[in-house]
């Protein structure tokens, strides 16, 4: 029962992402593939590696992205496996980019990241939460 409840919790934290299409060019295994290669760095410590990939005009450091995924992971017990993503397509201040939203599990609970690009392909965003 508890499985179904988690697998229903998914679903429409997934499905709930209002986005919009991929900006022009984008294509959405490209998206996923590059959110989830962030997601697996952040999780083995490569904080640094992770923060060298933002596009040089966000000034990002390593200790910064290493409090952000502690901080998000606090008592979430040891990292397992991704669960499931998707990727949407946003707009801020008149850029459109695209998001990967990578749900993974860990020991205790999962942990919400959305990674995202602009169209090409440059980190420009990162928000991790506990789920």
């Amino acid at each position: 029962m508890r499985k179904l409840l988690l697998l229903l919790l998914c679903i429409v934290v997934l499905t709930g992402c209002q986005g919009k299409p991929l900006p022009e060019g984008m294509e959405e295994e490209t998206v996923l593939d590059a959110g989830r290669e962030v997601v697996i760095s952040l999780v083995r410590g490569e904080y640094d590696a992770v923060a060298e990939a933002f596009r040089e005009d966000i000034s990002v450091t390593g200790d910064q992205l290493r409090t952000l995924l502690e901080t998000a992971a606090a008592k979430a017990g040891a990292y397992k496996e991704i669960d499931d993503a998707m990727a949407t397509g946003r707009e801020s201040d008149g850029e459109d980019f695209a998001v990967a939203v990578v749900l993974a599990k860990y020991e205790k609970r999962r942990v919400l990241f959305e990674v995202a690009f602009d169209p090409d392909m440059a980190l420009i965003g990162l928000r991790i939460e506990k789920k």
